[in-house]
């Protein structure tokens, strides 16, 4: 479970360590003293949310979400074939990404479970935690290299089955 915690938490700790700066010049001191450096700001026609920081030691941590980012997951996982994207977050530092994308199909629970599975399995994942009640099936584990994560959380709402995919790579 602290795995699955730790990979909800990474976008809000990048958030967090983000500050508004308003003019170059605040910018150019603040990395000349080595104090981190980022911004953030919010489309107001389709309400993505841009954000960057760079830490003391010069990594820059990128993070976009929204409706219409791009839902660009590390290999070998992709969106569910035919599903609706309905939100995207997708956080990159160096070579390391974390993205979560929400989703909704028609198809069941069980089919979009199947699909996952498989793309875990061919990551090198075996799932270390399952749970599945009522409506709702949750899966999330990690290779034995520990490079990569996944988490997903689905559920079946009316003739809709609503669905959560989360995967890092690169991120410890």
């Amino acid at each position: 479970m602290r795995f699955a915690l730790s990979l909800f938490l990474i976008p809000a700790l990048a958030l967090t360590a983000c500050k508004k700066v308003d003019d170059e010049s605040e910018a150019d001191t603040a990395e000349e003293m080595g104090e981190p450096v980022g911004s953030y700001d919010i489309d107001p026609a389709s309400g993505e949310v841009r954000a960057t920081h760079t830490d003391a030691a010069g990594v820059t941590t990128t993070m976009r979400a929204g409706e219409k980012v791009e839902a660009r997951f590390p290999e070998p996982f992709t969106a569910y074939p035919g599903a609706d994207i309905t939100n995207t977050t997708r956080v990159e530092q160096g070579e390391g990404a974390f993205v979560t994308v929400e989703f909704t199909t028609e198809d069941t629970r069980d089919e979009v479970v199947k699909f996952y599975r498989a793309q875990a399995s061919k990551a090198g994942i075996e799932p270390d935690i399952e749970v599945s009640g009522g409506a709702t099936t949750t899966l999330g584990g990690e290779n034995r290299q520990k490079e990569m994560r996944f988490a997903l959380q689905v559920t079946r709402v009316s003739a809709l089955t609503e669905g959560q995919l989360t995967v890092a790579r690169g991120f410890d």
